[in-house]
């Protein structure tokens, strides 16, 4: 093998491996948020976080004083997927599912 040989092996190896270095975070992407959803399981109202942040799976039964008319998970600045129907992840919660008609005191308006 030459030099001129050994180069040009040598230059395709660090082009393909610069281009693994970005397909493998990029293969991540594939994932759909609807998947990653199924595999979690809806938060419970007895949560020791959820009942610390007075969540609740139905926004139009609170009655606590931060609580703004219209304000629900859906429409939650932390609601991480606007798109989910009826239960979908949430910032605060990693892990579980809050219910689109929820809501908590993190609650953060969009816009």
């Amino acid at each position: 093998m030459n030099t001129r040989d050994s180069h040009v092996s040598r230059r395709r190896f660090l082009q393909l491996g610069a281009g693994g270095l970005v397909a493998v975070p990029l293969a991540g992407l594939g994932w759909t948020t609807a998947a990653q959803a199924a595999e979690l399981e809806r938060l419970s109202e007895d949560d020791a976080t959820a009942q610390a942040l007075s969540y609740t799976h139905d926004a139009s039964s609170v009655t606590h004083d931060s609580y703004q008319e219209g304000s629900r998970c859906s429409n939650c600045l932390l609601y991480s997927d606007p798109e989910a129907k009826e239960w979908g992840p949430c910032s605060v919660f990693p892990g579980s599912l809050v219910a689109e008609g929820g809501w908590c005191t993190a609650w953060v308006g969009r816009g």
